[in-house]
């Protein structure tokens, strides 16, 4: 992945969201690269951003709105699964400058935050309270929300996360909902 253009995607979508005035954070490989190498992992495939379900409906369409006047393209995601979904949107995939991301809206469930994802019944799975309490943190010179408790939610995601690897490595499983359902 290109950094430079990887860092002009994050920081596009990031004065969007600013714009609007919605609060998201850094997830999945972005956050470990703040985290540990203080700028985007050489393994990384994408940007990873993410956001209470309930705080990016009220406002998907004018995130898809702003993004597409910047000149990024934007795939609302709904559901993939063969299983019954309510529809609504879970995730803004974006692309623009080369790069790919993700916005994922993380949904509160049995005392988790979950997201389906687009793969089987491969769902992301994370206690509540990684997602739901944010503080600060710099990444290219600019401040940015994150888990506050960011070594519980990248442990939980990667096991030992302090580890770089030389290909993509996430510890997080296919778990249908009844898996954890009752956790």
């Amino acid at each position: 992945m290109n950094e430079a253009n990887a860092k002009k995607l994050l920081f596009t979508v990031a004065d969007v969201l600013e714009d609007i005035g919605v609060e998201f954070f850094l997830y999945g490989g972005t956050l470990l690269g703040a985290v540990r190498e203080k700028r985007f992992i050489k393994i990384d495939l994408d940007v990873d951003l993410a956001i209470l379900q309930e705080n990016l409906l009220p406002v998907v369409g004018e995130i898809e709105r702003q993004l597409i006047q910047k000149g990024i393209s934007v795939e609302l995601v709904d559901h993939r699964h063969r299983k019954p979904w309510n529809g609504t949107i879970y995730a803004i995939k974006f692309h623009g400058y080369g790069i790919n991301g993700d916005l994922g809206g993380f949904v509160k469930m049995q005392g988790k935050r979950v997201i389906p994802s687009h793969i089987g019944d491969f769902w992301l799975v994370h206690t509540a309270r990684y997602l739901e309490k944010l503080s600060d943190i710099e990444f290219y010179g600019r401040t940015f929300k994150a888990p506050k408790d960011i070594d519980g939610l990248l442990t939980e995601k990667y096991g030992d996360w302090r580890i770089p690897h030389t290909e993509f490595y996430n510890v997080s499983k296919n778990r249908r909902p009844e898996s954890w359902m009752e956790e």
